[in-house]
């Protein structure tokens, strides 16, 4: 069995209208990453019919900043982008979410669309992989 363990590289795609975007896939370590950073543990007694009580723990992901760290992390970089009034959007963490969030779906679509494109194409390299 062969691994690759050099970092992915971002993809650059054309974005339709003008501009374009690097995306990458995230990785499992980005997964559990994100997940590390945006989840706490609460305890809570849980008391059950005449049992004896238990203290448990829950786990609540704070699901935006979830978002956050998965678009910053799955958008590397974009050019071209411009505002109403002609200015470059600097391809930022905070502008990343503000365009995954925009109200016209333009950007979200393109994106998910091409994470989707990114992960089956690695699918099919690792299944060749193992083929070989």
């Amino acid at each position: 069995m062969i691994f690759d363990l050099e970092k992915k590289k971002a993809v650059r795609f054309e974005f339709p209208g003008g501009g374009w975007v690097e995306l990458k896939a995230p990785t499992v370590d980005d997964f559990v990453r994100i997940n590390k950073a945006t989840t706490e543990y609460r305890p809570f007694l849980h008391e059950a019919g005449g049992r004896t009580p238990r203290v448990l723990t829950q786990e609540i992901p704070d699901t935006d900043k979830q978002a956050f760290l998965y678009n910053d992390c799955a958008i590397v970089a974009w050019g071209d982008f411009f505002d109403r009034n002609g200015k470059e959007i600097p391809c930022t963490p905070e502008n990343k979410t503000v365009l995954m969030r925009l109200e016209d779906p333009t950007f979200r679509d393109f994106v998910t669309e091409k994470l989707k494109a990114l992960g089956e194409a690695e699918k099919t390299a690792q299944e060749e992989t193992e083929k070989n």
